[in-house]
């Protein structure tokens, strides 16, 4: 016989399958169970990880104003977002401040990752030498040749009636074909991991099936 602990994974993933029919209230019970655990761990693992720690931390260095000062700054810049959540418009000015400067944080964060990590390798990668194996230099070339390719999709200003014009309009062609090729690859991707998440969660129910008869 199924347990009661057993048997909830079983509900709670036949109520998403629901969702296959079209939006439900059986289905929408399941999201917001969702959304709210997913809350509740969050706060637990932020109470327990960063807020309770750093209060104790807060606390030894009470004879250090500057390391209190380092410790508390966090902790002042989320209080100001609270008059921009409790809707106090008088104050809500005050939670510009940290969204500022975690907005700018995070786009610096984000420029230098980009940067680091996908342009100046795709530029180094096309500019390595190649040695002597005929089959690495003719990859380099289709990898150089596809990089201008799909750069020359984004260059708009080529007026399209002079010869630079016409050369740039049909690398550009190529390059749009790439960039589907590449998005597609993505897609393949996305849908093979939501494909075996669903092929998983069949398993699962059948299996359970197959015990209780």
């Amino acid at each position: 016989m199924l347990t009661l602990l057993q048997l909830i994974p079983i509900i709670l993933t036949l109520l998403v399958f629901s969702r296959l029919i079209g939006d439900n209230a059986l289905f929408r019970i399941v999201q917001y169970l969702f959304v709210g655990v997913s809350l509740g761990l969050a706060f637990v693992v932020v109470y327990h990880q960063v807020l309770k720690p750093n209060a104790f931390q807060i606390a030894a260095t009470l004879n250090n104003p500057a390391a209190t000062a380092l410790r508390i700054t966090p902790f002042v810049l989320g209080l100001l977002l609270v008059p921009r959540v409790v809707g106090r418009q008088t104050w809500s000015w005050l939670a510009n401040i940290p969204l500022g400067l975690l907005f700018g944080v995070g786009a610096a964060l984000a420029l230098g990752g980009a940067l680091t990590g996908t342009l100046l390798p795709q530029i180094l990668d096309t500019v390595r030498p190649t040695g002597a194996d005929p089959v690495q230099l003719g990859g380099m070339i289709l990898l150089a040749l596809g990089v201008v390719a799909t750069l020359s999709y984004f260059y708009f200003t080529a007026p399209r009636d002079t010869p630079l014009g016409r050369v740039v309009s049909g690398s550009a062609w190529i390059g749009r074909w790439l960039l589907m090729i590449a998005f597609g690859f993505f897609f393949a991707g996305s849908l093979l991991t939501y494909i075996t998440a669903l092929n998983q969660r069949a398993e699962f129910i059948i299996s359970w099936f197959q015990r209780l008869l």
